[in-house]
């Protein structure tokens, strides 16, 4: 009985019915505490529900009473990755990689920590044992794609892609890194139709129907919503006035993040709500990052002269006339809260410490352009600004001669208000960052300093400071 109970369990966890496999799972244990297996599965479908703390537990149970079971090494090295734990990850598929050395989700899955790890050439190693083990699969492509993207190889990494999506079931996370490999080259016109795989089961669209595919809106009201992050927003607003004249007698409603409304209430046309509170009706909707696509944008059409202008600074907000370079500075990207997320984050956060050598750099005044208080290293070198949204960071950023910022909203907002920026970048880059590139082709005013390898801001910063010096 307690048998046909789990692989009841079983079934009902492959076809996503998870709260009623857990109830399978919790009668095996009832019915026998030791059974092993009972507990992985139970862990394994809290896992699908991103109860991690309870598969956790379950995990370590499984553990006790089956320790060597390469199986429960496995899953609990997946979950530790996505606590963040990566060097405890990394020891137990070791472990098991010493024993199997064919267990191909062993390899794929260590190939998943060091890419985590920042070592992209052991990354694509392992993805490649885990091919040459047990052969294609859109999940092993598709890992051995994202190390190829982290280490600047997109040509690779489209190779890998194709080769999966030729493949059947391949997942829409394929079409959507196949996106990333082609912005990265450049290639915009093939890249937006794969970038709308976001809405199959990476992102949620808010209005799913009424999509708006470029045809004629005379008359009619068009909803722009912002769906990702406030970068984003920034850096896709651009194409709004080219919408607005070639549409005139449309009505453009475009919904936003609260920070961001006072700064865009400049969009000449256009009304502009907060995201998070009650619309308008519409006749069609569009997310703002499908619209490049919609308009037909390529490199060769991409709107690159600054397209916003700045609030009027308060009195409070004057800079004082020093004589000296007024330079901003911008290091932390926006928390993500814990875990494998934050991990991604602290990648484009710069260490205040790599900061330090632009503190000798004669003739500066620095300004941090970032709301909050200044970290302890640069206290006494750096002044705080009063910076309650972005209205408040372009009334200040006007009156920079230059913006030193990690990857970060501040880059989109000040490159858009036409100010000269120094973008401490990862090594990794960013997907609307070609990469093979000191500049942006979004921006004219945008300069790249990139790290010579994963992890090194140090270098950076130096270069920053040797070349802020020369400025």
């Amino acid at each position: 009985m307690s048998e046909d109970v789990f692989e009841s369990g079983n079934r009902l966890m492959a076809a996503g019915q998870l709260q009623q496999a857990i109830a399978c799972f919790d009668a095996c244990l009832q019915a026998n505490p030791q059974d092993w297996q009972a507990w992985l599965n139970r862990g394994n479908t809290r896992m699908a529900l991103r109860q991690l703390d309870l598969a956790l537990e379950d995990y370590l149970q499984a553990s006790a009473l089956q320790p060597q079971a390469s199986s429960v090494k496995v899953n609990l090295a997946v979950l530790l990755k996505e606590l963040g734990e990566l060097a405890l990850a990394e020891a137990l598929l070791r472990e098991v990689l010493a024993q199997e050395p064919g267990h191909a989700d062993a390899w794929s899955n260590l190939g998943t920590i060091c890419y985590y790890q920042a070592d992209y050439a052991q990354a694509m190693h392992c993805q490649q044992q885990a091919l040459a083990v047990a052969g294609d699969s859109p999940a092993r492509l598709n890992n051995l794609a994202m190390a190829c993207i982290a280490a600047l190889q997109p040509q690779q990494a489209e190779h890998a892609l194709r080769r999966a999506l030729a493949l059947p079931a391949a997942p829409a996370v394929c079409r959507f890194n196949l996106a990333v490999a082609l912005l990265m080259q450049g290639r915009y016109a093939e890249a937006w139709p794969y970038y709308e795989a976001r809405w199959q089961g990476l992102l949620q669209p808010r209005w799913p129907a009424q999509r708006w595919q470029g045809q004629p809106l005379a008359g009619n009201t068009l909803l722009l919503w912002a769906e990702q992050g406030l970068g984003d927003t920034l850096q896709m607003v651009r194409f709004v006035p080219l919408l607005r004249a070639a549409n005139p007698g449309a009505h453009i409603v475009l919904a936003v993040q609260d920070s961001l409304l006072r700064l865009l209430a400049q969009l000449e046309g256009v009304t502009v709500l907060p995201l998070s509170g009650t619309l308008p009706a519409f006749d069609w909707q569009l997310p703002l990052m499908s619209l490049p696509g919609v308009l037909g944008i390529d490199l060769t059409t991409l709107p690159r002269q600054p397209y916003l202008r700045s609030v009027l600074a308060t009195p409070t907000q004057m800079l004082p006339h020093t004589g000296r370079l007024k330079v901003g500075l911008v290091w932390q990207a926006v928390p993500q809260g814990g875990g494998i997320a934050e991990l991604a984050r602290q990648g484009r956060s710069v260490p205040p410490a790599a900061l330090l050598p632009l503190r000798e750099v004669a003739g500066v005044d620095f300004y941090a352009l970032q709301p909050g208080t200044v970290d302890p290293l640069l206290t006494d070198w750096v002044q705080a600004l009063p910076l309650q949204d972005f209205a408040d960071t372009a009334a200040m950023a006007t009156q920079l001669d230059l913006l030193i910022t990690a990857d970060t909203a501040a880059l989109h907002l000040a490159a858009a208000l036409g100010k000269p920026v120094w973008v401490m970048m990862r090594a990794e880059r960013a997907p609307f960052f070609l990469y093979q590139s000191e500049g942006s082709p979004w921006y004219d005013s945008v300069r790249l300093w990139c790290q010579p390898q994963a992890g090194d801001w140090a270098a950076v910063g130096l270069n920053v400071a040797q070349a802020l010096r020369r400025l």
